[in-house]
């Protein structure tokens, strides 16, 4: 029986990998019908205000620790790296998606698409390497504090390495066959191809579900409830209260953070894992047109909550921000760690 199709201009030699979504795409440059016009110009602004924010955020957080050395840490290299992964996020990311919504199509190719998807799976996976990384690290510091000498530069390098090695690998996968990038049902932005849900998809998918996604969501969770609760257990000594998360010894402030990170990563990354998940088990069809809209916007939007987290939860970090937005030259004295502080002393006794 003869199959139909809803392109008509697909070229039957298409390329190997390509979707028959993404050569109709090509080959007519068709604007897309799933979402009105109105939707994708909303969509581009959105996502025009979702980076300039996104890179004004971080882009003040990597400046802030460039320009003023002693506010970096072994700790504050995690930080670092965050804010990076979401510049990579932002900048690899809506230039392409926006000017695409704008004009309701892909506007990059095939090659744009498979760049785009790339760059977007391989930052958001440091991303979410790097969160669950914090919420061990402020575990370890706060609740195991035998091993705050062990915490070095070094080893913080180590982990950082890691993740993007870790980060590296699951990116680079779905270019050589497990699993594959292709373009979205709205044919604006490009990521994970779950429409064609065949058995190399499913396999990844599961598998990048639980390693990816699931492992960090508990570590988080798991990191931070033990924080909140030792805390308000056994309050940390005023001697070791500079030692512990950069002045986030305050139960107040820790639980807050504990809330406010697990929230945003649930908020975040779950759209993406529960379409990928329903394509697993359910036909790509059944999904609904709002949800295959929801998971690039909320994952975008990830990129501008940690600047906020920082400048909510952490006093020391704050007052660096506000010193650089007002352009001062100096941090308060407060801020400024003095020789007697044990985490200055712990953490450059076996720095690099």
């Amino acid at each position: 029986m003869a199959t139909t199709t809803d392109f008509s201009s697909v070229d039957i030699n298409m390329s190997l990998g390509e979707t028959h979504e993404f050569q109709a795409a090509k080959n007519s440059y068709q604007v897309d019908s799933t979402f009105p016009s109105s939707t994708h110009k909303a969509v581009g602004i959105y996502l025009v205000i979702v980076g300039i924010l996104g890179t004004v955020g971080n882009g003040i957080i990597i400046t802030m620790f460039i320009r003023f050395r002693t506010l970096v840490t072994p700790t504050s290299l995690l930080l670092i790296t965050l804010a990076v992964s979401d510049l990579g996020i932002i900048l690899f990311g809506f230039p392409f998606s926006a000017s695409s919504s704008f004009a309701n199509r892909w506007l990059f190719n095939e090659g744009g698409c498979q760049w785009y998807a790339f760059m977007g799976f391989l930052f958001g996976s440091a991303h979410i390497g790097v969160l669950a990384l914090l919420g061990l690290d402020r575990y370890l510091i706060t609740c195991r504090i035998d091993f705050r000498r062990k915490l070095t530069y070094k080893r913080y390098c180590q982990m950082i390495c890691a993740v993007w090695i870790y980060a590296i690998f699951w990116a680079v996968m779905p270019l050589i066959g497990w699993g594959r990038y292709g373009p979205e049902p709205s044919i604006t932005t490009c990521t994970i191809d779950w429409r064609h849900n065949d058995g190399s998809y499913k396999s990844f998918i599961i598998i990048y579900f639980v390693l990816g996604f699931l492992v960090p969501f508990l570590l988080i969770a798991i990191c931070y409830y033990n924080i909140a609760r030792q805390l308000s257990v056994k309050p940390v000594a005023p001697s070791l209260r500079s030692a512990i998360c950069d002045q986030w010894a305050n139960e107040r402030n820790v639980t807050m953070m504990c809330l406010v990170i697990v929230i945003t990563f649930v908020v975040s990354w779950s759209p993406y894992a529960i379409v990928c998940l329903w394509t697993v088990f359910e036909s790509p069809s059944t999904v609904p047109s709002v949800l295959t809209l929801i998971p690039p916007l909320f994952a975008k939007a990830s990129t501008v909550f940690n600047p906020i987290i920082y400048y909510l939860t952490n006093p020391r970090l704050r007052m660096g921000i506000v010193t650089i937005i007002t352009c001062s030259r100096e941090l308060p004295r407060e801020v400024i760690p003095v020789s007697s502080n044990p985490e200055a002393t712990s953490e450059t006794h076996e720095s690099i």
